[in-house]
C-alpha cells in the first residue's frame, strides 16, 4: 500500500497555502477538504502533490519552508514566483509571506497565528454567514491581518441593532472588510 501519511497540522499545506482558510474546509458533504495529508484527505484527494511527495513523504515535514533545501527547489521556486498571480479556489497571494514568516519565526509561531486567523474565520462563518460570505471571509482572513480584521468587525458590530437579520449582518461585516481592504490597497476578488 502506497505510503499515506497524515500531517498534525492539516490547516497548513505542504506548499505554503492556508488551508484552514479555504472555503472547502468549512463544506460539507464530499466536496469538504480535510486539509492538507488531515485526516479523510487521501479518501478524497487520491492523486498525487509534487510537494507532499516531496515535503511530507521524503523529508516528513509539515511544508516546504522548513526544509533546508527550499531556497533552492525549483519548485517552490515555480511556486512563489507563481504566487502573485496565480489564484483558485484557496488565494496563493500568502505563499511567499508564509514561507518567509516560517523561515524567520519558526514554524511553531507560524502554527500560533494561523490558529488564531482559522478561529477568527470560524467565528465569522458561525455568526456572520448568510449563506453567500464563506469564500469572501476566507479571503479576508487569508490576506488581511488577522488584529485589523478584529478591529473592523469590533466597528461592524457597534454598528448593529438586535433587530437585524443575518443578511443585515453580513452586509454591514462585509462593508467594514472592504473599506479596510481597499484602505490597504488589497483586492479580495479572485482574478479570473
Amino acid at each position: 500500500m502506497e505510503n499515506r501519511p497524515l500531517k498534525q497540522y492539516p490547516i497548513v499545506g505542504a506548499c505554503g497555502l492556508d488551508c484552514g482558510l479555504c472555503p472547502r474546509y468549512y463544506t460539507e458533504g464530499k466536496s469538504r477538504c480535510p486539509g492538507c495529508c488531515g485526516p479523510g484527505f487521501w479518501e478524497v484527494n487520491p492523486g498525487s502533490c509534487g510537494f507532499i511527495t516531496c515535503c511530507v513523504k521524503k523529508h516528513n515535514l509539515e511544508t516546504c519552508a522548513q526544509c533546508s533545501e527550499q531556497k533552492n527547489c525549483e519548485r517552490v521556486t515555480r511556486l512563489i514566483s507563481s504566487a502573485g498571480h496565480r489564484d483558485s479556489f484557496i488565494s496563493y497571494k500568502p505563499v511567499p509571506a508564509n514561507f518567509a514568516f516560517i523561515r524567520d519565526n519558526g514554524f511553531d509561531e507560524f502554527i500560533r497565528l494561523e490558529e488564531a486567523r482559522v478561529a477568527f474565520l470560524q467565528y465569522l462563518l458561525d455568526n456572520y454567514n448568510e449563506g453567500r460570505s464563506k469564500q469572501f471571509y476566507c479571503m479576508s482572513c487569508q490576506l488581511i491581518p488577522v488584529d485589523r480584521l478584529k478591529e473592523a468587525l469590533a466597528s461592524a458590530e457597534a454598528k448593529m441593532s438586535g433587530d437585524l437579520d443575518i443578511k443585515q449582518k453580513a452586509g454591514i461585516v462585509r462593508e467594514a472588510f472592504n473599506q479596510l481592504a481597499s484602505s490597504l490597497k488589497v483586492d479580495l476578488k479572485l482574478r479570473k
